[in-house]
């Protein structure tokens, strides 16, 4: 019934909200962040502004996607010289998962329609083996520096689970569990499916590179619908979190990169 209200009605101020995404994330990725974390603070503030006005669906849409721009605000302020990049998955996504349970008591979300479930387990874990395939692929095209010295346990296993749990179950709660699920509300699944897409690809400006924007956005619809379709974030958000470990660790370590 809400989906059916949603493609009426088309809410059409939340691509305006997309285009000050980009625009944020493509100044951040410059010389200067500055500028970038203007944008995403006036997101923010616009967000929270334009939801106290309104009801139903489009008020929490607006109010989980003032999570985003929140996030990337606090990543962009941290120092780049001080802080490890590894560490950095866990001092900007704890916030973020603490920001998130809140949001979903405040809305009062069940963890059902958020996919927090196993679903078909022998499914979830076809779709968790496609993060090696998606960790390999984005490694050849923007080959990032290892996280690790090596590949011995003692090097590794820290590493592994910041992945898994700051990178795979942070991100794929926030963008595959609610922001997908309030898009969905008010978009439809095609448009909110893709409207998630296209956020999570533009997160990827900084690594300055179209090709990955696009493989990344492709990767994010696909396991998005897949969350949508199985009712579960397990076999996407071990997926990420696979991705990220063969990105940072394995192949940069097994490839020379």
């Amino acid at each position: 019934m809400v989906e059916s209200a949603a493609q009426k009605r088309p809410f059409w101020p939340v691509w305006f909200y997309f285009a000050g995404l980009v625009l944020a994330e493509w100044l951040a990725a410059g010389a200067s962040r500055g500028p970038g974390m203007l944008v995403h603070t006036l997101i923010v503030l616009a967000a929270l502004i334009h939801a106290a006005y309104l009801s139903g669906p489009a008020a929490r849409m607006l109010s989980v996607l003032a999570l985003a721009p929140m996030v990337r605000v606090l990543d962009l302020m941290m120092p780049q010289t001080f802080v490890d990049p590894l560490w950095r998955f866990p001092l900007v996504n704890l916030p973020l998962i603490v920001a998130v349970f809140m949001t979903i008591r405040t809305l009062n979300l069940r963890r059902q329609e958020l996919g927090i479930q196993v679903g078909f387990w022998p499914v979830q874990a076809l779709i968790a083996i496609s993060g090696l395939a998606v960790g390999v692929i984005e490694h050849r095209i923007i080959q990032p520096q290892a996280m690790a010295g090596s590949l011995e346990w003692s090097e590794v296993l820290l590493p592994v689970l910041i992945l898994m749990i700051f990178t795979g179950f942070s991100e794929e709660l926030l963008f595959r569990g609610l922001l997908q699920n309030t898009a969905i509300a008010v978009l439809g699944p095609l448009g909110g499916i893709t409207y998630v897409a296209l956020i999570f690809g533009a997160f990827h400006f900084g690594w300055q590179s179209g090709a990955d924007v696009l493989f990344v956005t492709i990767v994010g619809w696909i396991w998005g619908w897949l969350a949508w379709r199985t009712r579960s974030l397990l076999g996407v958000s071990v997926a990420h979190g696979l991705a990220n470990i063969w990105l940072f660790l394995i192949m940069p370590l097994t490839a020379g990169g």
